[in-house]
């Protein structure tokens, strides 16, 4: 690849058998996305509703700037849990029958 512009590479001789080149474009690593949920674990009563609030979903990107993607729920091993814009709440109604029984959602951010 040809060089075009000076500010991008340099290129010199330094007096020895050689040739020194040297770049100074000086490329940034893609940003990561950070997904966290508040609370990350909750405690459910038994007699709690469908549509009880469990979390809050918080998406940013590593250089500060706000996520504008789209949130799924990716899992869901007791069918539990639906997401409604960023917040985790309950999909059904809980009884006795669920209590000691432990299950996990999982938020996935997509770009």
């Amino acid at each position: 690849m040809p060089a075009t512009t000076p500010e991008k590479f340099m290129a010199g001789h330094n007096g020895a058998a050689g040739l020194i080149c040297e770049t100074r474009a000086r490329h940034r690593p893609a940003p990561e996305l950070k997904v966290t949920i508040t609370p990350p674990t909750v405690k459910i009563p038994d007699n709690a509703k469908r549509g009880t609030r469990l979390a809050t979903v918080t998406v940013r990107w590593s250089n500060g700037e706000e996520f504008r993607g789209e949130l799924r729920l990716t899992k869901n091993t007791a069918g539990i849990c639906q997401l409604s814009g960023r917040e985790l709440q309950l999909s059904r109604d809980v009884t006795k029958a669920d209590d000691y029984k432990s299950s996990l959602c999982t938020v996935t951010a997509i770009k």
